[in-house]
Formats: C-alpha cells, structure tokens, sequence
C-alpha cells in the first residue's frame, strides 16, 4: 500500500485509517486470467462489445448516478449542480462506466437470489423481521459498498486512461461527502461507503500509482494498453 507524502495536505483530508484497503478483487482476477491464457486471448472486456452506450440526464435535484443494464448511464441535474468542471464529472461517469465493466449488475442479480432462498430457509427458524435485519447488516449492504469500492478503484484506472489526472477523484469523493452529509454510521449502515472514506481509499491505495503512471503515458501521447 502505498502512501503520498505531501499530498495529504493538497486534498485537506486526514488520514488515519492506514489499514483501510481498496477493492480490486476483479482487476486483480482479470490480471491473472489474461497472463494465464496469453497474449492472444480475448480480454476479459468482452462483455462490454456491442454495448450502445448512453448517458440520460434526468432534470430531477437528486444529487446521484446510476448504471443500467446496456451501457445506460443516468445522471441526475442535482448532481451537476455540484460537480460541473470536467473532470468531475468524468470521475462521476468512470465509476459507473465501472460498475458495467467489472459485471456489477449481473452480479448483484445472482448474489440478490441467493439472499433470497437463504432468508426463505431462514424464515422457518427465526422471525421474518429478524431475519430482514440480519440479511441486510451482514449481507447486502457489505456486498453493496464493496462492488462501489470495486468500482471506484476500476473508475480511477479508467479516468487516467481517458487523459485526466487522477487525483481529482479523491477531492470529488470528499466533496460528494460533504454534499449528501455523510455520517460517522454511513460505513456500516449504507450501500455506499462514506465519501471520506472513499476519497482516503483513493489517495493511498497503491492503485493511485499505477493511475498517475497511466495518466502521465496518456499525457505523453503514448496511450496504454491491458491496464484491465
């Protein structure tokens, strides 16, 4: 894990949870299977060929995004209220381009069945409410916030290859904090980790390395290929 000497006070943000990690379980997988199979395999992309992509601005003071099945991106104007320079809203758009590009909502339709006949098994022990409860604590929300570090790990790679620095995202992650006025429960109790938490993530994870190498080729004109 590598920490940024110095930038800590650029971005204003208090680091103090060193053990904290960001999750790259499906770049690191995609690695591994396309230096297992080769050079000539097939990219582990695939799934995004033939994609129509679209991003719908929705005129509603909502201040979120979200990804769809097919390459849909829907941005809501309460968030452009915030966001409004370039590369903010790119930050915005790499993390959901990411949800698309590591299968998030594909996963989240297994994962949500098998919830689904473990609370039927369930119910026949313990109280139906309890078992909401559990399900929801130990479960979905844990697997929720991870897919949402996934893809703000997937969207920072993503951000530098497309030309912009990448240490706009923690900023922009701290600000969105800010905006939606996170608590101290946000952690454990939502779908999303805190934007503090995520801006913290971003700025040491050894991932922000690899992002300004990858920022700097682009810069250069020299471009980079199979950073997925």
């Amino acid at each position: 894990m590598a920490t940024f000497s110095g930038r800590e006070e650029e971005l204003g943000i208090n680091w103090s949870h060193q053990d904290e990690i960001l999750d790259d379980k499906w770049v690191q997988q995609s690695r591994k299977e396309s230096r297992e199979k080769g050079s000539k395999s097939k990219p582990t992309t695939t799934h995004l060929e033939g994609l129509n992509w679209e991003v719908l601005v929705i005129n509603e003071p909502v201040v979120n995004a979200m990804c769809l099945p097919g390459g849909k991106i829907v941005v809501f104007t309460g968030l452009l209220k915030h966001f409004r320079t370039d590369s903010e809203i790119a930050t915005i758009l790499g993390h959901e381009v990411a949800h698309a590009v590591a299968r998030h909502i594909a996963e989240s339709i297994t994962k949500n069945l098998w919830f689904g006949i473990l609370q039927l098994i369930l119910y026949q022990f313990i109280m139906p409410d309890l078992v909401n409860t559990m399900s929801t604590l130990f479960f979905r929300l844990p697997f929720s916030r991870r897919m949402e570090l996934e893809a703000d790990y997937i969207g920072l790679l993503l951000l530098s290859s497309a030309g912009y620095d990448p240490r706009t995202a923690p900023k922009v992650y701290e600000k969105l904090g800010k905006v939606a006025k996170d608590s101290t429960l946000q952690d454990y109790l939502s779908t999303h980790p805190s934007g503090k938490k995520r801006a913290q993530l971003l700025a040491q994870a050894q991932v922000m390395e690899e992002a300004l190498m990858i920022y700097r080729e682009v810069s250069a004109g020299r471009g980079v290929e199979g950073f997925l």
